[in-house]
């Protein structure tokens, strides 16, 4: 597995052709970081903390519709009470 920016500079050079990226991606050997939005809240004495929410137990399960309806209403409250991070200030 490479990592994308790996492939990406090795095409640039020339030494990786555009149909070689391709076949790459298409077989999954070319790792790709997904980047969903961090969101916090802000303290008081302006530390950010951030909400997580885990279902134990649920590892090869099938959600019922009362879970499904539980993290719908939990994702709208953190996306109403919450700020999104600017994932460059790390």
């Amino acid at each position: 597995m490479q990592k994308e920016s790996n492939i990406k500079k090795l095409k640039e050079k020339g030494i990786l052709s555009a149909a070689a990226t391709k076949s790459l991606e298409k077989s999954g050997g070319v790792s790709k970081r997904k980047m969903s939005p961090i969101r916090f809240f802000k303290t008081n004495d302006n530390k950010e903390v951030f909400p997580r929410l885990y279902m134990r137990g649920g590892k090869g399960t099938v959600p019922s519709k009362k879970m499904e309806q539980f993290l719908t209403e939990y994702e709208q409250l953190v996306n109403k009470y919450t700020t999104i991070k600017n994932n460059k200030e790390k």
